[in-house]
């Protein structure tokens, strides 16, 4: 019997993460609220604080939910901090923030335990059903 050999795909969470971190660092002065010192402070403290994280939490898994609360806390920043008066400013947070809670739940595996609670349980004592493909023979 020939075995297949399968590919491995490297995991992209990581690069993903870099990429809303960069995007965190360089949003106050590309939606121009960058006047805003509690603004660019929370931005700073963000990169400084979290953004090493979300390159190791898939090997981490610990960091997951620290970055989960990293993403909550960059929702409601803008409101917290006094600067939601800049339309551009809130919905840059909720729009970084919702996509780093996305990407911190899937690294917890929030999605992976939802999608194995969909699965029709398994009686014990019955064996797996295989599937027969036409022509082979059986």
């Amino acid at each position: 019997m020939k075995r297949v050999r399968i590919l491995s795909i490297p995991d992209r969470r990581p690069i993903a993460g870099a990429a809303i971190f960069l995007w965190v660092a360089l949003s106050p002065w590309v939606w121009g609220f960058a006047d805003s010192h509690a603004a660019v402070a929370n931005h700073v403290a963000l990169l400084f604080g979290f953004a090493p994280l979300a390159l190791i939490m898939v090997n981490l898994r610990a960091a997951a939910p620290v970055m989960l609360l990293a993403g909550i806390w960059l929702v409601a920043s803008p409101w917290a901090l006094g600067y939601a008066a800049d339309r551009g400013a809130w919905v840059n947070e909720l729009v970084s923030g919702l996509a780093l809670i996305a990407l911190c739940a899937d690294a917890a595996g929030v999605a992976s335990v939802r999608r194995a609670g969909r699965r029709a349980p398994r009686r014990s004592g019955s064996p797996p059903v295989v599937a027969q493909t036409a022509g082979s023979g059986h």
